[in-house]
């Protein structure tokens, strides 16, 4: 099995819009059994992972993802990102860089995302985000 390169392409034009609110996309491009992982989830089933992602679209005023490096081997696609979030709660802009590895079978069957979730969501808590921020300026010098 390898890359299915017009499933990449669904994802990449899916995230770079970010309409999360798009189910028949997501039903094409993953797997009914599809495994997402990232530092703070784990999500079992395109049911459970459509569910997350209306979750999330409902902080959400605007979003993006601009891929910045793609590369393939056998059945995996790695793909770098840089993502810009518009949040209504708490009421400010998001920006990290991370990557996506996904995993393919017919469909993606695992997406195992790897980004500094402080800098995505714990440094936006009010009063947990300056502690981090604290923390992180000390330790780089």
């Amino acid at each position: 099995m390898s890359v299915n390169n017009d499933l990449v392409k669904k994802f990449k034009d899916y995230f770079t819009q970010m309409k999360l609110e798009d189910d028949n996309i997501l039903k094409e491009i993953y797997s009914e059994n599809v495994i997402f992982i990232d530092p703070i989830h784990r999500i079992n089933g395109l049911d459970s992972l459509i569910t997350y992602f209306k979750k999330l679209n409902r902080n959400l005023i605007e979003g993006s993802f601009q891929f910045t490096h793609e590369s393939a081997i056998d059945n995996i696609a790695y793909l770098q990102w840089e993502m810009n979030l518009q949040l209504k709660r708490p009421k400010k802009n998001v920006k990290a860089t991370g990557i996506s590895v996904l995993y393919f079978d017919e469909k993606i069957i695992m997406q195992r995302d790897f980004f500094d979730a402080g800098e995505i969501f714990y440094e936006n808590i009010p009063v947990m985000g300056s502690i981090i921020r604290f923390i992180k300026s000390k330790i780089s010098g």
